[in-house]
């Protein structure tokens, strides 16, 4: 089962390929020149801009006290014989994290279990997922989820920056 390149969905059936991308579908895959941009960033530049960004401070709290890097907490809900579960992925410091997954717990254990088959399944999971992410330990370096992230943005910003393209000039009066 592959994943898309871009929202980080699980594509079972469908999607399009791109120069060896992978996307959940035609939305997914219009992000496919900022990947490309992004594949074009030297390492170098990367890890200057992933060092700064993740020793700056919070996007969430503003707080200064913690290095940043990519927090997943994963929810679930169900009704009767519906379940739907994902995860979500934040950039921000430990402590908000780690306050995101304590939320999803909760969440998880209040409003996955009402569904069957799958609540019941998937609800457990979750719940030990998220525990899982509060017990982790802070990581020396950045994951590559954040570095992901950082080489994104910074193409994002390169194609932002690309002057457009001149007016055609007019042959006559």
């Amino acid at each position: 089962m592959s994943q898309c390149n871009n929202c980080g969905k699980s594509i079972l059936f469908g999607g399009r390929t791109m120069e060896g991308y992978r996307y959940c579908g035609a939305s997914c895959s219009k992000s496919h020149p900022l990947h490309r941009a992004a594949e074009q960033i030297p390492a170098n530049i990367l890890q200057q801009y992933v060092e700064q960004w993740r020793n700056g401070p919070c996007p969430r709290c503003k707080r200064q006290d913690g290095p940043i890097d990519v927090h997943s907490h994963h929810r679930v809900h169900s009704f009767v014989l519906m379940t739907q579960w994902h995860t979500q992925r934040s950039v921000c410091c430990r402590r908000c994290g780690r306050r995101g997954q304590i939320g999803s717990a909760f969440y998880a254990a209040a409003l996955g279990w009402w569904g069957f088959p799958w609540g019941l399944l998937v609800t457990p999971i979750q719940i030990a997922r998220n525990i899982s992410g509060i017990c982790r330990r802070q990581p020396e370096r950045a994951s590559a989820d954040f570095e992901r992230v950082v080489r994104l943005q910074l193409a994002r910003q390169q194609l932002q920056a690309k002057p457009s393209m001149p007016p055609p000039i007019s042959a006559g009066r």
